[in-house]
């Protein structure tokens, strides 16, 4: 992977990534930003209108990409600064004895797993513990899926690959807990038999698991990204012998080749990906090459690819400004709901981040 090298080791490379994770280790500890009429609007119809107000979540999914993006550089390089936002953001965490309101704050147990391997403190494999237990008693569908939200319980999201099926293989087969894994297997066989186009090979955002009836664009960018990256990560963790490891193998062999068809002249995916006329997505490319990159790592992809990669690195770098990657695609609101809005956003600086780091490991 010598082009690659290249890039990592390059000055402007080496400059834009310093800056990116300076940005980082303060945006993990201050996402989201609450502004004064926002505080206002809580106030009121909490203690005025005696309505529920909703906790405010700094362990959410963003925050949750953003602390993989740094748990990877850590990985990587000697970075003692990325290592204490690290541990003071996770350090919060448990010290507000670790409240958990979705699935999306188990996005948070791979850096957990990461700083267990690197300190060997058991506090952190304790909070994976937690992680890996709310998962477990988490109230399924019939078939054994882990809904995204209760109040929709037969509603599965490509979201939840990325999310929780990297942690559960990977805690189960470090704890030996073949329960873990079989659910986080689960997982992904059930969406790649349910969740699927099968004209493109690209899936929904979604699927009814009741009915079938799958939901949401072919092809959003996140949606591959998601998916593409949660069965990477997964297959990077699992022995071969595991269940269903061909299955999985084959169906992201296929989607990686399929996908990088749509990769544009400039390196970038577009927020939809045969959307070729339209606008880029920083946060789909880069959670993309981050898959291509984990599955060359550990030979579930070919040598192939590293071109591939090294556009979507050029590219994310030529985003980069002031320490923030722009052009990202703004937070979706659920099925078919994906707002055209472009900008800086955690889900766009920490899979960057992440993406760098891993090249780092090369």
């Amino acid at each position: 992977m010598e082009r690659l090298q290249e890039l990592i080791q390059r000055t402007d490379t080496i400059q834009k990534i310093n800056a990116l994770q300076e940005h980082i280790c303060e945006e993990l500890l201050t996402y989201p930003r609450i502004s004064q009429k926002i505080r206002i609007k809580r106030f009121i119809k909490k203690y005025l209108l005696f309505r529920d107000v909703q906790p405010i979540d700094r362990f959410f999914w963003p925050n949750a990409l953003l602390a993989r993006g740094l748990s990877e550089v850590c990985r990587g390089t000697a970075d003692s600064h990325s290592m204490k936002a690290l541990e003071q953001y996770l350090g919060r965490w448990i010290r507000k004895d670790m409240p958990v309101y979705y699935v999306d704050n188990v996005t948070n147990g791979i850096p957990f797993l990461d700083l267990y391997e690197r300190t060997g403190d058991e506090k952190y494999m304790l909070a994976s513990g937690r992680l890996a237990s709310y998962l477990m008693q988490y109230p399924k569908d019939s078939k054994g899926n882990l809904p995204y939200r209760l109040k929709d319980g037969n509603h599965i999201y490509a979201d939840t690959i990325g999310m929780i099926c990297p942690f559960l293989c990977r805690y189960g087969i470090m704890t030996e807990d073949d329960t873990a894994v079989k659910l986080g297997v689960a997982q992904m066989v059930h969406f790649l038999e349910g969740g699927m186009d099968e004209l493109s090979g690209f899936p929904y955002h979604g699927f009814n698991s009741d009915t079938g009836m799958k939901y949401g664009i072919i092809g959003w960018g996140r949606a591959v990204g998601w998916l593409t990256s949660g069965m990477s990560e997964s297959l990077a963790y699992l022995p071969e012998k595991t269940p269903q490891f061909s299955f999985i193998r084959e169906h992201f062999k296929g989607l990686a080749e399929e996908t990088v068809k749509y990769q544009r002249k400039d390196g970038s995916f577009a927020w939809q990906l045969q959307a070729l006329e339209g606008p880029a997505d920083t946060s789909a490319t880069a959670m993309i090459a981050c898959a291509l990159l984990r599955g060359m790592q550990f030979g579930n992809l070919d040598a192939d690819y590293e071109d591939n990669i090294f556009r979507a690195g050029e590219y994310l770098l030529s985003r980069m400004k002031n320490g923030k990657v722009e052009q990202c695609s703004a937070e979706c609101e659920g099925f078919s709901q994906y707002p055209q809005y472009y900008g800086n956003y955690p889900w766009g600086d920490g899979p960057t981040l992440r993406l760098f780091g891993m090249m780092e490991e090369i």
